[in-house]
């Protein structure tokens, strides 16, 4: 096998040994400006190169994404990348660079068949397994090959179980149409079949119930075949079967196209449960195109996208978002024309119990560049955060107040007061230490640097809990992972990364608001409404409560806690006789918050 990467300029002539060419030397079969001039790939995944004369595997190109450059652009994995031979990586687990490609074409398989409309991934007559208008790639069906069989592990086991049972036991129907040697006190003797009083019959050669191949054993046999076959043709590492032996090579190569379709079709009516249906399907794939594939006129083929970058969201918000249901397409598609990469709903930043919940909005980049999260990035980021606070506003005045599903309070009616919001985006990257190294869920996402505070949007100093006040953190998570936990068959890899990842967003997110902030509960002498009411001018962004019938919580920026501020001495005096203030904690919930300082938390006295 050939690995490029994407965006790595390479010479024309190594290019024209590894991509399919014409008789002119011209790249033919590929997407329109996949090679660009200066020998820079614009594209993802794999391609098939009939025109090789190499044999086997040595035809199959896998371009690799761009994020396993390193910043100088010139090395991958700690090796350098020749731009006119073969990469080759040396210090690498065997087959590394095998499976990671896999992941690769797996993760924009998974993205087209569930993104058909997205015009950037190039399948030329590629379907899924339903159609007849067209066929499947070679990747296709190994990819649909693989996942059958660590979804059905347990079906084979079964089966073979089943096929193979009662072979140690006696047919006594069959063995007894043979003469039995009858012995006895009358003598014995061979060919008698009635003996006298006493004879016992003994029968010298048993019968054994033997069962041979059923029609399902005869599909997984091919299956199994198929596997084989593009292990021993291609080089790729496939599944084998501890029960069924495949098919030889040279056997099973007549079987590509039309036969295989034939004796495929002559047990079809045998099958009704759902995942033999499901397997027939897929070999009836493999049989398309390995007619195609033994055709003399097969033609190079790919599995390719220009936008990686859109699978790269698209694994992100599997293992980070919520999937919304489609009546809540709104939150996402915006009516301005803006998409939003990743949603979900977690408890409020501040003193937030289970019911009191808000969205977390996220937006990813899968190659990671050093000026990236500036300007534009982060303003459409902000615009995101708007719109979303303005879409619940909007469903809460159309419900009358009421908290529907999916409407979040992000708007505290006495003070006017807004939720605080977060946002954060997500880079991709590989471990310079470990690069072929898959971590562990823990250490799979990691803060960037600082905490973006200097990024923060706002209208107003000091106003916390203002609608245009916006907080921004960034975050890398390796893309090893990602590949892994989003191509898995199991889901447990993708939930313990989802629930790690947001406990880490939600503290990281705290842990800026406690190094920025000073918090206090306030307990006005009269009601929290005269109390707001009198001193709302004053306290305008910088008072919330965070349920209609929990306290009130003022929040200041730590630099403006200062006896020679005067706008602090003003506020100070202002409210000083009209309430008592119990310093609290924003990593603790509200409940939390209030039980300990009934019980006499360390209370600073007054602001």
């Amino acid at each position: 096998m050939i690995f490029l990467f994407e965006q790595f300029a390479y010479s024309t002539e190594y290019l024209k040994s590894a991509l399919p060419v014409d008789k002119q030397g011209r790249f033919k079969d590929l997407p329109n400006g996949f090679v660009a001039r200066d020998g820079k790939l614009d594209g993802v995944g794999y391609v098939y190169n009939a025109s090789s004369k190499k044999d086997g595997s040595d035809k199959i190109t896998f371009v690799l994404p761009k994020v396993f450059l390193d910043e100088s652009g010139t090395r991958a994995f700690g090796e350098v990348i020749p731009v006119d031979k073969d990469f080759e990586l040396k210090n690498a687990p065997k087959n590394f660079l095998s499976s990671l490609s896999m992941w690769v074409c797996s993760s924009i398989g998974q993205y087209r068949e569930k993104n058909p409309g997205d015009k950037t991934m190039e399948a030329p007559d590629a379907r899924g397994f339903c159609s007849d208008s067209a066929t499947p790639t070679l990747i296709d069906v190994m990819n649909a090959m693989v996942r059958f069989y660590e979804e059905n592990k347990a079906l084979f086991v079964f089966v073979s179980k089943n096929v193979h049972s009662g072979n140690n036991r006696i047919d006594w129907r069959r063995t007894m149409r043979k003469l039995p040697i009858l012995q006895g006190e009358s003598g014995s003797g061979a060919g008698m079949t009635n003996g006298g009083s006493g004879t016992t019959p003994i029968y010298m050669e048993l019968e054994n119930k033997k069962k041979v191949f059923d029609l399902d054993d005869r599909l997984l046999v091919l299956y199994f075949s198929a596997m084989n076959y593009i292990g021993e043709i291609f080089g790729f590492k496939m599944p084998k079967s501890e029960f069924y032996a495949p098919m030889r090579v040279n056997e099973f190569r007549r079987l590509l196209g039309h036969r295989g379709l034939v004796e495929l079709r002559r047990i079809k009516h045998k099958y009704f449960a759902d995942k033999f249906l499901r397997l027939y399907n897929i070999m009836k794939a493999f049989f398309e195109w390995g007619a195609k594939f033994s055709a003399c006129s097969f033609e190079s083929e790919y599995l390719l996208t220009s936008k990686y970058n859109n699978v790269f969201e698209a694994m992100i918000d599997k293992l980070v978002g919520d999937e919304l249901p489609p009546k809540m397409d709104y939150l996402k598609k915006q009516t301005d024309g803006k998409e939003v990469d990743h949603l979900y709903k977690d408890r409020q930043l501040i003193f937030a119990d289970a019911s009191q919940k808000i969205w977390f909005i996220g937006d990813s980049k899968y190659y990671k560049e050093k000026n990236d999260i500036v300007g534009e990035s982060v303003y459409k980021q902000f615009t995101y955060a708007r719109n979303i606070i303005q879409y619940n506003i909007n469903d809460l005045l159309k419900g009358d107040g009421q908290n529907g599903e999916g409407v979040l309070r992000y708007r505290d009616p006495l003070t006017e007061g807004y939720s605080v919001t977060p946002n954060f985006f997500i880079r991709g990257e590989v471990d310079k230490g470990n690069p072929c190294e898959i971590p562990a869920t823990g250490d799979a996402i990691k803060k960037d640097g600082a905490d973006m505070w200097a990024e923060r949007n706002r209208h107003f100093e000091n106003r916390l809990f203002d609608r245009d006040t916006l907080l921004l953190q960034v975050y890398d998570v390796n893309f090893l992972f990602v590949l892994k936990a989003f191509t898995a068959k199991s889901s447990g890899m993708r939930d313990e990364f989802k629930r790690t990842a947001r406990e880490k967003f939600r503290k990281n997110f705290m842990a800026m608001l406690r190094s920025h902030y000073f918090f206090w509960y306030v307990n006005p002498q009269d009601s929290q409404e005269d109390f707001v009411n009198a001193h709302y001018k004053t306290l305008q962004g910088k008072l919330f409560r965070s349920g209609n019938s929990n306290g009130l919580v003022l929040a200041l920026e730590q630099t403006f806690v200062d006896e020679k501020n005067a706008e602090f001495r003003a506020l100070r005096t202002e409210i000083d006789k009209n309430c008592e203030f119990i310093n609290v904690d924003p990593t603790e919930i509200w409940e939390d918050a209030v039980s300990k300082g009934e019980k006499g938390l360390k209370r600073p006295g007054r602001v």
